[in-house]
Protein backbone atom coordinates (compact mmCIF):
# COMPACT_ATOMS: atom_id res chain seq x y z
CA UNK A 1 0.00 0.00 0.00
CA UNK A 2 1.18 3.31 -0.49
CA UNK A 3 1.58 6.35 1.06
CA UNK A 4 -0.51 8.77 1.22
CA UNK A 5 0.21 12.68 1.74
CA UNK A 6 -2.61 14.83 3.21
CA UNK A 7 -1.92 18.60 2.19
CA UNK A 8 -3.40 20.82 4.25
CA UNK A 9 -3.85 24.67 3.61
CA UNK A 10 -1.72 26.84 6.10
CA UNK A 11 -3.57 29.85 7.20
CA UNK A 12 -4.08 32.95 4.94
CA UNK A 13 -1.83 36.11 5.58
CA UNK A 14 -3.02 39.49 6.13
CA UNK A 15 -1.51 40.38 3.05
CA UNK A 16 -3.06 37.19 0.83
CA UNK A 17 -6.31 38.05 2.29
CA UNK A 18 -6.35 41.62 1.04
CA UNK A 19 -5.14 40.05 -2.24
CA UNK A 20 -7.53 37.54 -2.54
CA UNK A 21 -10.93 40.72 -1.42
CA UNK A 22 -9.27 42.31 -4.20
CA UNK A 23 -9.71 39.41 -7.06
CA UNK A 24 -13.11 38.86 -5.76
CA UNK A 25 -14.16 42.53 -6.16
CA UNK A 26 -12.53 42.79 -9.38
CA UNK A 27 -14.00 39.58 -10.52
CA UNK A 28 -17.55 40.94 -9.40
CA UNK A 29 -16.80 44.40 -11.13
CA UNK A 30 -15.97 42.59 -14.15
CA UNK A 31 -19.11 40.54 -14.00
CA UNK A 32 -21.27 43.85 -13.51
CA UNK A 33 -19.46 45.58 -16.20
CA UNK A 34 -20.87 42.18 -18.07
CA UNK A 35 -23.99 42.52 -17.26
CA UNK A 36 -24.56 46.17 -18.06
CA UNK A 37 -23.27 45.90 -21.17
CA UNK A 38 -25.16 43.75 -22.03
CA UNK A 39 -28.48 45.58 -20.80
CA UNK A 40 -27.54 48.71 -22.76
CA UNK A 41 -27.07 46.60 -25.69
CA UNK A 42 -30.41 45.10 -24.74
CA UNK A 43 -32.02 48.67 -24.31
CA UNK A 44 -30.39 50.20 -27.48
CA UNK A 45 -31.58 47.55 -29.43
CA UNK A 46 -35.12 47.85 -27.69
CA UNK A 47 -35.06 51.47 -27.91
CA UNK A 48 -33.65 52.67 -30.70
CA UNK A 49 -36.03 52.20 -34.01
CA UNK A 50 -38.44 54.09 -31.67
CA UNK A 51 -35.77 56.71 -30.86
CA UNK A 52 -34.73 56.82 -34.08
CA UNK A 53 -38.11 57.34 -35.31
CA UNK A 54 -38.77 60.34 -32.90
CA UNK A 55 -36.00 61.90 -33.66
CA UNK A 56 -35.79 61.96 -37.44
CA UNK A 57 -39.51 63.33 -36.91
CA UNK A 58 -38.48 66.08 -34.63
CA UNK A 59 -35.07 66.94 -35.56
CA UNK A 60 -33.51 65.87 -39.02
CA UNK A 61 -36.45 67.40 -41.54
CA UNK A 62 -37.34 70.90 -41.63
CA UNK A 63 -40.60 70.83 -40.55
CA UNK A 64 -44.02 73.40 -39.74
CA UNK A 65 -45.36 72.23 -36.35
CA UNK A 66 -48.81 74.11 -35.56
CA UNK A 67 -50.36 73.88 -32.05
CA UNK A 68 -53.18 74.81 -31.06
CA UNK A 69 -53.52 76.28 -27.13
CA UNK A 70 -55.25 74.21 -24.33
CA UNK A 71 -54.41 76.02 -21.34
CA UNK A 72 -53.08 79.21 -20.47
CA UNK A 73 -51.64 80.82 -17.00
CA UNK A 74 -51.51 84.42 -16.56
CA UNK A 75 -49.63 86.04 -13.32
CA UNK A 76 -49.46 89.35 -12.44
CA UNK A 77 -49.24 91.00 -8.99
CA UNK A 78 -48.78 88.12 -7.20
CA UNK A 79 -52.47 86.38 -8.39
CA UNK A 80 -52.45 83.16 -10.82
CA UNK A 81 -55.27 83.35 -13.26
CA UNK A 82 -56.11 80.44 -15.71
CA UNK A 83 -57.97 80.22 -19.19
CA UNK A 84 -58.84 77.99 -21.82
CA UNK A 85 -56.34 77.88 -24.57
CA UNK A 86 -57.17 81.01 -27.18
CA UNK A 87 -54.65 81.20 -29.90
CA UNK A 88 -53.02 78.92 -32.43
CA UNK A 89 -49.04 78.95 -33.52
CA UNK A 90 -47.23 78.06 -36.56
CA UNK A 91 -43.95 77.59 -36.08
CA UNK A 92 -41.29 76.85 -39.20
CA UNK A 93 -38.51 74.15 -37.46
CA UNK A 94 -35.28 73.66 -39.03
CA UNK A 95 -32.56 71.90 -37.00
CA UNK A 96 -29.84 71.41 -39.68
CA UNK A 97 -30.18 75.23 -39.83
CA UNK A 98 -30.76 75.53 -36.41
CA UNK A 99 -33.46 77.85 -37.13
CA UNK A 100 -37.01 77.44 -35.38
CA UNK A 101 -39.27 80.97 -36.59
CA UNK A 102 -42.94 81.45 -35.38
CA UNK A 103 -44.89 82.27 -38.77
CA UNK A 104 -48.06 82.65 -37.21
CA UNK A 105 -50.23 83.08 -34.44
CA UNK A 106 -53.49 82.56 -34.65
CA UNK A 107 -56.54 83.78 -32.14
CA UNK A 108 -59.19 80.87 -32.92
CA UNK A 109 -61.48 83.33 -30.24
CA UNK A 110 -61.47 86.35 -32.47
CA UNK A 111 -60.97 84.85 -35.59
CA UNK A 112 -57.64 86.75 -36.55
CA UNK A 113 -54.49 85.49 -38.06
CA UNK A 114 -51.36 87.70 -36.79
CA UNK A 115 -48.41 86.97 -39.01
CA UNK A 116 -45.32 86.92 -36.94
CA UNK A 117 -41.50 86.89 -37.33
CA UNK A 118 -40.26 86.24 -34.45
CA UNK A 119 -37.16 84.05 -34.49
CA UNK A 120 -35.67 82.18 -31.91
CA UNK A 121 -32.09 80.68 -30.54
CA UNK A 122 -32.26 76.67 -29.85
CA UNK A 123 -30.28 76.23 -27.11
CA UNK A 124 -28.20 72.97 -28.96
CA UNK A 125 -25.66 72.61 -26.05
CA UNK A 126 -28.50 71.12 -23.57
CA UNK A 127 -28.32 67.15 -23.30
CA UNK A 128 -31.79 66.49 -24.20
CA UNK A 129 -31.70 68.22 -27.57
CA UNK A 130 -32.51 65.85 -30.49
CA UNK A 131 -28.79 65.52 -31.96
CA UNK A 132 -27.38 64.87 -27.93
CA UNK A 133 -29.91 62.90 -26.40
CA UNK A 134 -29.09 59.25 -27.93
CA UNK A 135 -26.26 59.56 -26.41
CA UNK A 136 -27.47 60.00 -22.69
CA UNK A 137 -30.93 58.01 -23.39
CA UNK A 138 -32.83 60.80 -22.79
CA UNK A 139 -36.08 61.86 -25.00
CA UNK A 140 -35.78 64.19 -27.08
CA UNK A 141 -36.20 67.34 -26.43
CA UNK A 142 -36.14 71.41 -28.26
CA UNK A 143 -35.39 74.25 -26.08
CA UNK A 144 -35.18 77.80 -27.52
CA UNK A 145 -35.34 81.77 -26.42
CA UNK A 146 -36.64 84.46 -28.43
CA UNK A 147 -37.56 88.12 -28.32
CA UNK A 148 -41.40 88.55 -28.89
CA UNK A 149 -41.26 92.38 -28.48
CA UNK A 150 -39.05 95.12 -27.39
CA UNK A 151 -40.32 94.18 -23.35
CA UNK A 152 -41.08 90.39 -23.74
CA UNK A 153 -39.01 87.26 -24.03
CA UNK A 154 -39.90 83.60 -24.54
CA UNK A 155 -38.55 80.03 -23.42
CA UNK A 156 -40.05 77.62 -25.84
CA UNK A 157 -40.42 73.90 -25.64
CA UNK A 158 -41.08 71.36 -28.35
CA UNK A 159 -41.47 67.44 -26.90
CA UNK A 160 -43.20 65.20 -28.98
CA UNK A 161 -46.87 66.24 -29.16
CA UNK A 162 -46.66 69.62 -26.98
CA UNK A 163 -45.40 72.96 -27.08
CA UNK A 164 -44.95 74.96 -24.12
CA UNK A 165 -44.28 78.39 -23.30
CA UNK A 166 -42.77 80.80 -20.84
CA UNK A 167 -43.90 84.15 -21.83
CA UNK A 168 -41.85 87.33 -19.50
CA UNK A 169 -42.50 90.85 -19.37
CA UNK A 170 -41.06 93.56 -16.94
CA UNK A 171 -44.60 93.06 -14.74
CA UNK A 172 -46.23 89.51 -16.49
CA UNK A 173 -45.69 85.90 -16.82
CA UNK A 174 -47.59 83.90 -18.99
CA UNK A 175 -47.64 79.78 -19.25
CA UNK A 176 -48.83 78.21 -21.74
CA UNK A 177 -49.69 74.77 -23.32
CA UNK A 178 -50.52 73.66 -26.68
CA UNK A 179 -51.19 70.47 -28.32
CA UNK A 180 -49.23 69.77 -31.62
CA UNK A 181 -51.77 69.22 -34.68
CA UNK A 182 -48.99 68.00 -37.01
Amino acid sequence: MGVRKILFMRPATSEQRVSLRAQRSNLCDQGQHRLLRRLRLLAMTLLIPSFYSLVSSLAFASETIVAHETDRYFYKDGKVLRYEGQFEYTYFLDLEKDILTRTRVFDFINKKITPDETVYHIEKQLLSHPTNAEHYVLTPVIRAVGQTSADSVEILTIEQGFVNVVSSTSNEIVVSRAKQLK
